[in-house]
């Protein structure tokens, strides 16, 4: 130790001494591996071992708790309901990591459990919270290049296999986003910067009303990030046109077609399609290669909103779900979801690298570089978004540790689970699903407690009741703490609604969640 530079005999205090006011001044002050290399190894182990209790003392136990909002927050923060003040003083780490155990891991979401079918919160692989922990450790600023030399490449090449899997070219590129609704916002700021420019024949990018008489497609199944992005960057209401998806919940090209034409008689500018790949509602599938057509006939820019669907194209078997990704000039695509990974990473990918450089490229002075001649690359330049987390490893590391064929046989392992609830509803009175086969792991149906032709007859104040009836039995599912499942409202009717992404869960379990469902609806 008396070699270091640093080392007390230079007159540097030591970290013990600088941080003596804490309990545990080695956890805060660890530069010295003599002093506290074992308190570090300690805080690990007791914080995995914190994490492994939540996992097999709660997490595997029930999806969720049965308490009601207003009761968690009196349980949380006390009778009044609100936040305590900051602490004024430190506390140990043990105490800490106890006030986890007793106050919060008791009342999570609990996706690790085997009939959590949520709405698209998957359990993260394992593998994949080590790489959230190295990459906190890291502590990576990924904007510049000499902030996160490494991590830079890392995102950089996940980014290129990403690309692959949508079936993008080497002219491509893409971007790393805290989830789908950045990467979708993203997506509309390059389409109004690049392609509506394009299409209007302006030099810069159009504003204020340049926005004017602007049409954009959707079905209305489309993600709620569509309309909001297009308030956030300025357009007006009407220029987002929903149109009827089909009876399977699809956009098609041919009501697009239409409603172009519509728009161009009247003296408005078409723009945009917006299509969706595996709808949050139902996992619909859009026409893509449809729309893909008569995007390119009229000029149009097509983004694929793909965060939940497109993760099937790990799947060779299963890829020709989800077609012509490649003809998108966008696309978004959500790892947290699908891939398995923990929350927060999605990703915005355009098939031409310079449009996404020409929209968000800025020259802030204090971002400078010594070596112009070697620059690195900066991801600032490609993203709404400054300053980003380290978010590429923990992809990074799943992707080496599975393979392709190892995230493609997870994937498929989900979609047989959902046509196989599907199935045991088609096979049952009592259960319907719409649709009969699902597009992909999303199953939305319902109980029928006087069974199909009972419900065929009944009148609009009973399919009122018949609505209720789905939302009692999702809380009493939810109350009993052996299974969950969301509601959705689906062409007036409410609709129970699993969203396959466990995969943990099996055939016993999907068949133990209509049990307990009949047995719950039988006690309503």
């Amino acid at each position: 130790m008396t070699d270091r530079p640093d080392a007390p005999s230079s007159g540097r205090p030591s970290d013990l001494e600088r941080f003596g006011w804490h309990p545990e001044p080695e956890l805060l002050g660890y530069t010295d591996a003599a002093e506290s290399r074992e308190a570090l190894e300690r805080l690990g182990e007791a914080a995995w071992r914190a994490a492994l209790d939540y996992l097999y003392g709660e997490g595997l136990r029930r999806p969720v708790g049965p308490d009601d909002h207003p009761a968690l927050r009196r349980g949380f923060f006390g009778p009044d309901g609100s936040p305590s003040p900051a602490p004024p003083l430190p506390a140990p780490s043990a105490e800490l990591l106890e006030e986890f155990r007793r106050r919060l891991a008791p009342h999570q979401f609990n996706a690790q459990h085997p009939r959590a079918f949520s709405y698209f919160t998957p359990p993260p692989l394992p593998i994949s919270i080590v790489g959230e922990l190295l990459a906190q450790w890291t502590n990576q600023g990924v904007d510049i290049g000499p902030s996160s030399p490494t991590a830079t490449l890392v995102e950089e090449e996940v980014v290129a296999w990403l690309r692959e899997l949508v079936g993008y070219g080497p002219e491509s590129f893409g971007v790393l986003t805290s989830g789908g609704v950045m990467a979708n916002l993203m997506a509309l700021t390059v389409a109004r910067d690049i392609g509506l420019a394009r299409l209007l024949g302006r030099s810069e990018p159009p504003r204020g009303s340049a926005l004017e008489g602007v049409r954009a497609y959707v079905s209305d199944q489309a993600h709620f990030s569509i309309a909001r992005g297009l308030d956030v960057l300025g357009f007006p209401a009407e220029t987002l046109r929903v149109l009827p998806s089909d009876e399977r919940f699809r956009l098609r090209g041919g009501p697009v077609a239409a409603a172009i034409a519509d728009d161009r008689a009247a003296g408005l500018t078409p723009w945009l399609i917006a299509a969706v790949t595996g709808s949050t509602n139902t996992g619909s599938v859009d026409l893509t290669d449809e729309l893909a057509d008569v995007a390119e006939r009229d000029g149009l820019w097509l983004h694929v909103d793909a965060a939940y669907g497109g993760a099937v194209r790990l799947a060779a078997r299963e890829a020709g779900r989800v077609p012509a990704l490649e003809r998108a000039d966008s696309v978004t695509l959500d790892p947290h979801k699908w891939f398995f990974q923990p929350y927060d990473i999605g990703g915005l990918l355009v098939k031409r690298r310079d449009d996404l450089r020409q929209t968000f490229h800025r020259s802030p002075e204090y971002y400078r570089t010594s070596r112009p001649e070697d620059e690195p690359l900066h991801w600032y330049q490609y993203s709404l978004e400054g300053t980003r987390r380290f978010r590429a490893l923990k992809l990074w590391l799943t992707w080496k540790s599975l393979g392709t064929e190892g995230f493609g046989r997870l994937v498929e392992a989900n979609l047989a689970l959902a046509a196989h609830l599907a199935r045991r509803c088609r096979e049952s009175d009592d259960f319907d699903a719409t649709p009969e086969e699902p597009e992909l792991s999303v199953v939305c149906f319902r109980h029928l407690p006087g069974g199909r032709a009972a419900a065929a007859r009944l009148d609009p104040a009973a399919l009122e009741a018949l609505d209720r009836h789905q939302d009692r039995l999702q809380r009493a599912l939810e109350v009993s703490g052996d299974g969950w499942v969301s509601t959705t409202r689906l062409r007036g009717a409410t609709w129970l609604r699993a969203g396959i992404v466990n995969y943990l869960a099996t055939e016993a379990d999907v068949d133990r969640l209509l049990a307990t469902l009949r047995r719950l609806a039988a006690g309503l």
